[in-house]
């Protein structure tokens, strides 16, 4: 499956995950093994982010935070922080084997 990663220092890349945990590790700590949040876009698509990266004090992600502003996903006072990957398919996305 593409989607579409979105790094905290504002580049945009298209990278392939064929499993969940592949797509995890591409957000989440390899250190801490952090488990993965979604926020829900009204556009039809979702962001997979880091559920602890704001306890790690991630650096703030601007573009996905104004993304998730623009479509009312998260609090005006709100930020996403650490690399965050975009989702345009969620039912692909939701087949896909866990490892």
């Amino acid at each position: 499956m593409n989607v579409l990663l979105i790094t905290t220092d504002g580049n945009k890349k298209k990278v392939t995950i064929k499993t969940f945990d592949e797509a995890r590790q591409l957000v989440c700590s390899y250190k801490h093994n952090s488990p993965a949040e979604v926020i829900v876009l009204f556009d039809g698509t979702f962001i997979l982010m880091d559920e602890e990266g704001k306890l790690k004090n991630l650096e703030i992600n601007q573009l996905a935070t104004k993304i998730a502003h623009d479509n009312n996903s998260i609090y005006p006072s709100d930020c996403i922080v650490g690399d965050v990957i975009l989702i345009d398919d969620i039912d692909e996305f939701d087949s896909l084997p866990y490892k």
